[in-house]
């Protein structure tokens, strides 16, 4: 075996690091073992992790995946035919490259006769009754953890049943079944839905919190990405303006727009209830404003760009805040910006297109040229002119 040969065998350290890219490699596996076609649609329910937009790692783990084709050929990539504001790797189909399949077993440590899957078979066949679809879901589905095995990691998944009796959370009910983890289960709740269907409607959604400065009359909402930037507005006099603080990702959830998926918390002055009223329809939609102007702002960065992005799948009419972001373009174009790597962005990924004009054609340009990245908090309330 020659150097590059090597390389290429050597496990790359974010396959231990990144559970998604793992759990890719041996799903491709497992559809090679049953004699399933070797093919994968990117959505939001085959890889959540790409559409938690929470989290700000969905491009970063899209590269790793790219990373597959690109270096390693592993799977090969066809997109679709996106509109400008979709994810690009949003319906695109993957498929895997058989002859890769001797180097995948290696990476993953997953010989052909797998003793793990054999005892997985066998627990399950034991286990069968236990769920509504005698175990087909988790069949067809095979979940590795670096610190269970098979049979504990089943009978985890059987306790759900009897959990599911009373009204819960799915963080709560991960904690009680996987051994205090309350995240185990955020991006399995379709497997969940699928083990047991009718117990499902005793999963409890937990509402995105969104913290809300009201005004009298709304004219215009601004959605703010971070704490500081959200109080030094809130000490303003902005005319007929709603403040709403976004917490980074939070807001951008698709379900944030569903009555019960989303939780107000009021600052400042209190609302009167047919103030509230008026707001709450035009957020969940029953009550369409088209003279309510929708504005973002947040960072001059990629992740900040990413998140407008993201905002304008949920708030088609958003657009980057003009007045907030002018004074953070002059400090940029000043130098007075941070290079990615300084500040640890690096992971940052180009958005590309917003879908603003504004963002499109002088924010991200601006960033692209000259290499920095200006946080919110640079520029103080008071500066904005207002």
């Amino acid at each position: 075996m020659n150097i590059q040969e090597n390389i290429f065998r050597t496990r790359p350290r974010w396959v231990d690091e990144e559970p998604m890219v793992a759990g890719l490699l041996d799903t491709f596996l497992h559809k090679l073992e049953k004699g399933h076609r070797l093919t994968m649609r990117v959505n939001s329910k085959t890889l959540p992790e790409l559409f938690d937009f929470d989290s700000g790692e969905n491009k970063y783990l899209w590269s790793l995946v790219k990373s597959l084709n690109n270096e390693y050929h592993i799977v090969s990539i066809r997109y679709a035919r996106n509109k400008p504001y979709q994810e690009p790797y949003d319906n695109a189909q993957l498929v895997f490259n058989d002859e890769k399949e001797e180097l995948v077993r290696d990476w993953l440590n997953r010989p052909a006769l797998d003793p793990y899957a054999l005892v997985w078979q066998d627990t399950l066949h034991k286990l069968k009754d236990r769920f509504e679809d005698h175990g087909q879901a988790l069949s067809e589905q095979m979940i590795r953890l670096p610190d269970q095995g098979a049979e504990q990691t089943l009978r985890a998944f059987a306790r759900i049943g009897g959990e599911l009796q009373k009204p819960i959370t799915l963080r709560a009910l991960s904690a009680r079944c996987f051994w205090g983890d309350s995240k185990f289960l955020d991006h399995r709740e379709e497997l969940v839905r699928a083990l047991y269907p009718s117990a499902c409607h005793n999963l409890l959604p937990r509402p995105v919190m969104m913290t809300v400065k009201m005004s009298s009359q709304i004219d215009r909402v601004i959605f703010v990405e971070n704490q500081d930037s959200f109080l030094g507005l809130t000490d303003l006099a902005l005319d007929n303006t709603t403040l709403v603080y976004c917490a980074g990702f939070r807001g951008t959830a698709a379900r944030v727009r569903q009555r019960g998926q989303v939780s107000f918390s009021y600052t400042g002055e209190l609302p009167g209830t047919r103030q509230q009223a008026i707001f709450e329809d035009w957020w969940f939609g029953s009550s369409a404003d088209p003279s309510i102007k929708v504005r973002f702002w947040g960072d001059l960065d990629f992740a900040g760009m990413g998140i407008l992005k993201a905002l304008k799948q949920v708030f088609p009419e958003v657009d980057a805040w003009r007045t907030g972001y002018t004074p953070l373009l002059e400090r940029l174009e000043q130098g007075l910006g941070h290079e990615h790597e300084s500040s640890g962005k690096e992971r940052q990924k180009d958005p590309e297109l917003t879908g603003c004009e504004l963002a499109d054609t002088q924010l991200l340009p601006a960033i692209r040229e000259h290499g920095l990245f200006v946080d919110q908090e640079a520029v103080l309330a008071g500066e904005l002119g207002i």
